[in-house]
């Protein structure tokens, strides 16, 4: 993924005046005589060359008929220098806000492309503005402030706020990609039995199907690594009304963690609200919001009659785990998971019933 633009910015401009300068010298024309042959005063015309003096369309054309060099070029030129100024004073104030840049993972950004390597901090820090789409720090603080509030509001998110705003910016960025039908919640319920048996298929399998069941219901499923600082597992946010974003980092690498975060963020597309941005880290999930997503979840993998039923049995050795996983259509990976968060079994217990699953990440 990359952002940085392509284009030559030469580092010099010349103002209409210092080219004025030079075509008279070259040509041996006198000052005055340049200036009542433009109608103009020797003053004005010193002016000009000395960018005391304003450059209008009007002297443009005049010099156009003197010199023979259209109007075009002296106002192209003074539009470039203008331009190159601009620059300038926005690359001075870019060079103070180091400070501010430094709380982004930069060193993530850089190895994915977002920005370069010089160091220059008013090049790079104007690569990191356009990919946030504002124009400057005081900007990005205006645009992502009610984000910024969503993410202190849990404890672990708090040093992190820089770090998941990029994160999230990532996975909107390439859910912008994504093409998806309108959004139909009551089309994503009856796809969730389709959904749950992708579990016992590999990753070549499930990951094109899944994009393209979640596509056609108004939902843009997106894998993002994970970034410095950010300990994020999953999140969910909408584009718009018609387009909900899933965004999974794949942090545990696991599939019992990898489906209970898809279908927790699932959970919050069809029982919460649209205006909200919703992000599962390691932080404890106590909120109402996040309850309810944790027992939709759990309900989709495992209905949970049968699972009470078999944890009340009490036996769980790997062939009573895979016997029950293939009775309910499910991997023994997730119903591993299962036992192990509700204490029925250690964590360190039938871990290779799990399959590990890999994802690119900012290192490559």
């Amino acid at each position: 993924m990359s952002t940085m633009a392509n284009e030559y910015r030469p580092d010099y401009s010349v103002h209409p005046g210092e080219y004025l300068e030079e075509v008279l010298e070259s040509r041996s024309i006198q000052k005055n005589d340049f200036a009542r042959r433009c109608g103009l005063s020797p003053k004005t015309v010193s002016q000009i060359i000395n960018r005391k003096a304003s450059f209008s369309t009007d002297i443009a054309v005049q010099f156009e008929k003197v010199l023979g060099i259209s109007a075009e070029i002296w106002l192209g030129m003074l539009s470039s220098h203008h331009l190159h100024e601009a620059r300038e004073k926005e690359h001075e104030q870019l060079r103070k806000a180091v400070t501010w840049a430094e709380k982004f993972p930069l060193r993530d950004l850089r190895k994915l492309g977002i920005i370069g390597r010089t160091r220059d901090p008013s090049i790079w820090i104007g690569q990191l503005l356009r990919f946030f789409e504002v124009s400057s720090p005081e900007a990005w603080e205006d645009v992502y402030a009610d984000k910024a509030i969503a993410f202190r509001r849990s404890p672990s998110l708090q040093a992190t706020t820089y770090a998941i705003a990029t994160w999230l910016k990532l996975a909107e960025s390439e859910a912008e990609s994504v093409e998806t039908d309108p959004y139909e919640g009551a089309k994503l319920r009856q796809s969730l039995q389709q959904i749950r048996s992708l579990t016992l298929e590999d990753p070549e399998v499930f990951e094109p199907e899944l994009r393209r069941r979640c596509a056609e219901c108004g939902v843009a499923v997106v894998l993002v690594p994970e970034l410095t600082g950010t300990r994020i597992s999953g999140a969910t946010e909408w584009i718009d009304s018609g387009k909900a974003v899933i965004a999974l980092s794949l942090r545990h690498k696991s599939d019992d963690h990898f489906w209970f975060t898809l279908l927790h963020e699932i959970g919050h597309v069809l029982l919460h609200g649209k205006k909200q941005v919703f992000i599962e880290n390691d932080s404890d999930r106590s909120e109402e919001y996040e309850q309810e997503a944790n027992e939709f979840a759990r309900a989709c993998l495992v209905p949970n009659a049968e699972y009470s039923t078999f944890t009340k049995a009490g036996t769980f050795y790997e062939k009573d785990i895979r016997q029950f996983a293939e009775n309910t259509g499910i991997a023994p990976g997730i119903i591993v998971g299962m036992l192990q968060h509700d204490g029925y079994i250690d964590y360190r217990w039938h871990n290779g019933l799990k399959r590990r699953f890999e994802l690119l990440t900012a290192d490559g």
